[in-house]
């Protein structure tokens, strides 16, 4: 390529062509060249070799090739098809070597995975896991699992780990080694060298039903040394429950007999070394049988008991009393259920049952009375009258029975008063009276140191109510007296055990409110001032006014719809003239001359605990000549009908008539007989 030539040194500058072609691109890249060129001085040697110091080589070729294509513009086509073909042979030498380079990578993954796999498969898994437990053991009771793991590869096995899965009512007590985790179901076991092995024992408590299998299975993991995944052995073992460490034994009797009560015990016995927790008892009742009480006491119902802790080889013992009945030969089965209290319920460890027979061996007891009603509701005052009646239906006979008699006497408030003179009873026998509980014996009863078969007897007994109540608070009222018979039996020919008892539907009897109406007449009051009019003693043609009144008490028992009545004699005028305390107003009917208080409600204690109720009102009398000397009839007998809202009875009761002779007023005694005219 021609090298533009250096102009004479005596130039101060080196001359820059700036002709324009018309609108010639290459021309203006030329000119665009040119203003880059340094500026020689050519009368300056040493600035010229300084220019050329400065300026590379690298700097001196781009020059000449960039002057080259404005000067030579034929000459570059050859030029730019080698560029050309450099830079694809640049593209394709920079594709070969990323090639390689991928290719190389892949050659080393192949050389490790040789390398790798070629030792994985030479690791045959030989590596034994076993467990070793008891094929069964009692419900509740310790039981023990060795588990035996075993390298028997060539290499190591790193990262060992044993894990547990542990069944239902398997409760963790120990292990050896110590678990690793606060579960206490994995071991880390770290590395097992090739040939090598260890143990792991695991001690715990197992519960469930008798017969059921319990499965405990383990997994172990592991890393077999220079590999880079891990491998798991898996083993199980099934326990099976052949008995419990709980015993149940019930004792019920051979022979029942109906409507006797009847102890049943039960012991629950722990046989193992180790104290029972948690330990819960339950019991099954056929229809036949009612429950009467139970020693302890039950949890819940009548069927469940939360047990205290049963010491190892300890025992503990409930006792269930209860009525069986039925006919002869009915075997009433009883079902007892013991185990340990889980989250989910309960995990029965021991069951038992206990069948009796009922037998015609038993004293029959029935105590009645024969007061209308049956004895239901009496009165204040009234008598009870008993019959107790009893029978040997056993087909042996009976030695040494003992008839009891229970009174309990409670108020409103549940609290023992007194309503019986139990001091005043009569009848048959008296029997032996302590408390308030009477007994006959053979001693009072000769007939009672043998019953025979088929036979019996009755007692006769009268116990009057006392004659009314003791009022001192508002809780005595609604006063009941309960009766309860039983018969004892101390032996029965061909029955085992001794003091059979049978026990008689209990009787409650309901006392009547002792309500009371007083009918009286009066002239004056109390302060014997004046609240009659005219004349006293009453005089032949001349009216007298008098006041009468009623007075209402109830001392026990609500009662409702009262009505208070009687009647006027035809010599009798009503005034008109009332009031009342309580209810409503007292009305005349004139038609029935009739005189009527009615009361919707009379509260208990009144007269007592609160005023009695009053109602007066006011007649008059005009005697006649045939009235001289006797005394008048002021108002005739008084009636008053009530429910007593306790007893659910109707009551009814009379009161006598009420005359001029005014017995109560005492300002106004011996003035009741009619005396003639004063002149």
């Amino acid at each position: 390529m021609a090298k533009p030539k250096i102009p004479d040194e005596k130039a101060s500058k080196i001359p820059v062509r700036r002709t324009k072609p018309k609108a010639d691109p290459e021309a203006e890249r030329a000119e665009a060249v040119r203003e880059e060129l340094p500026v020689v001085d050519a009368a300056n040697d040493t600035r010229e070799s300084e220019v050329s110091v400065n300026m590379t080589k690298q700097d001196r070729a781009k020059r000449e090739n960039v002057l080259d294509e404005i000067y030579h513009p034929e000459e570059q086509i050859g030029r730019i098809s080698d560029v050309q073909k450099i830079d694809q042979q640049k593209q394709r030498s920079r594709k070969l070597l990323f090639s390689f380079i991928i290719l190389s990578v892949l050659a080393a993954a192949a050389v490790a995975g040789y390398f790798v796999f070629a030792r994985g498969s030479k690791f045959s898994e030989r590596v034994t896991l076993a467990v070793n437990a008891p094929a069964d053991v009692a419900a509740g009771d310790q039981v023990t699992l060795s588990i035996s793991i075993k390298n028997e590869e060539r290499i190591a096995l790193r990262n060992a780990e044993l894990t547990f899965n542990a069944p239902d009512g398997f409760t963790f007590q120990s292990s050896t080694p110590a678990a690793s985790n606060e579960f206490n179901n994995a071991w880390s076991l770290g590395t097992l060298q090739d040939q090598a092995g260890t143990t792991v024992t695991v001690t715990g408590r197992l519960l469930g039903n008798q017969l059921e299998e319990k499965t405990f299975s383990f997994t172990l993991g592991y890393r077999p040394a220079d590999f880079n995944y891990d491998f798991q052995k898996t083993a199980e073992t099934k326990v099976k429950i052949s008995s419990s460490v709980l015993r149940l034994t019930p004792e019920v009797p051979l022979r029942i007999i109906p409507g006797t009560p009847t102890d049943i015990p039960v012991t629950i016995e722990n046989t193992s070394a180790d104290a029972l927790t948690e330990v819960t008892l339950v019991a099954e009742y056929p229809e036949a049988f009612t429950f009467t009480k139970a020693d302890p006491k039950p949890s819940e119902k009548t069927t469940i008991w939360n047990l205290p802790d049963i010491p190892a080889n300890g025992k503990v013992k409930v006792t269930v009393t209860g009525t069986f009945k039925g006919n002869p030969g009915d075997t009433p089965e009883l079902k007892f259920r013991a185990g340990k209290t889980l989250a989910q319920g309960l995990d029965v460890q021991a069951e038992a049952n206990g069948i009796g027979t009922l037998v015609q061996a038993g004293m029959s007891l029935t105590t009645k009375i024969t007061n209308p009603g049956s004895g239901a509701a009496v009165g204040w005052g009234d008598t009870l009258n008993y019959i107790i009646s009893y029978k040997n239906d056993s087909e042996g006979d009976m030695k040494d029975v003992t008839v009891i008699l229970e009174f309990s006497q409670k108020n409103a408030g549940g609290k023992d008063v007194s309503i019986l003179d139990l001091d005043k009873r009569s009848g048959s026998s008296n029997g032996k009276l302590e408390g308030r509980t009477l007994a006959w014996t053979k001693q009072d009863i000769p007939a009672l140191g043998l019953v025979k078969a088929s036979t019996g007897g009755d007692i006769l007994l009268r116990i009057t109510v006392a004659s009314g109540p003791e009022i001192k608070g508002q809780d005595d009222r609604n006063f009941v007296v309960t009766t309860a018979s039983r018969v004892s039996v101390g032996s029965i020919e061909g029955v085992e055990g001794k003091n059979f008892e049978t026990q008689a539907e209990q009787i409650a009897t309901k006392i009547t409110s002792k309500l009371n109406v007083e009918a009286e007449g009066r002239f004056y009051n109390d302060e014997q001032l004046p609240v009659g009019t005219g004349p006293l003693p009453p005089q032949v043609g001349q009216t007298t006014t008098y006041q009468l009144s009623w007075s209402l008490t109830n001392p026990t028992n609500e009662v409702t719809q009262v009505v208070v009545a009687a009647t006027l004699p035809e010599n009798v005028a009503w005034s008109g003239t009332q009031t009342v305390t309580a209810g409503q107003a007292v009305t005349f009917d004139a038609t029935t001359r009739e005189i009527t208080w009615r009361i919707n409600r009379v509260p208990p204690g009144t007269g007592s605990l609160f005023a009695s109720l009053e109602a007066t009102f006011k007649v008059s009398i005009t005697p006649l000549t045939t009235d001289l000397g006797q005394l008048l009839l002021l108002l005739n007998k008084t009636v008053v009908t009530a429910r007593d809202e306790f007893t659910t009875k109707d009551l009814r009761l009379e009161k006598a008539i009420v005359t001029t002779d005014l017995t109560t007023d005492v300002a106004a005694q011996g003035k009741g007989l009619v005396v003639a005219a004063q002149p």
